[in-house]
């Protein structure tokens, strides 16, 4: 029964000697960005609407509509809503005047 006490003791101290790597991961960034079933549930969140670019809510500005969010969390949801919420295909969803 000794010789097992001295290999059980030899595992935990190879264990604990071993460092361990631990990876953080931000959660919001492995996240699927959020689906919306209309503009009027996509405003609560962006109230102008959602750009693909900048160049696409610069378009928006110069049409005379607001300047809807382009951020890189604005631009993954315009993505994630593309095809239901841009109608027009004009790179913007649910922009406001």
């Amino acid at each position: 029964m000794r010789a097992l006490g001295v290999r059980a003791a030899s595992a935990v101290a190879v264990l604990v000697a071993t460092p361990m790597t631990v990876i953080a991961v931000n959660e919001s960034a492995q996240a699927a960005p959020k689906t919306y079933s209309s503009c009027t549930k996509l405003h609560k969140d962006f109230k102008y609407g959602v750009a693909k670019s900048k160049k696409a809510a610069k378009k928006q500005v110069s049409q005379g509509n607001a300047m809807p969010a382009y951020s890189d969390r604005a631009q993954k949801v315009y993505w994630a809503n593309d095809t239901n919420l841009d109608r027009d295909h004009d790179g913007t969803a649910c922009e406001t005047a």
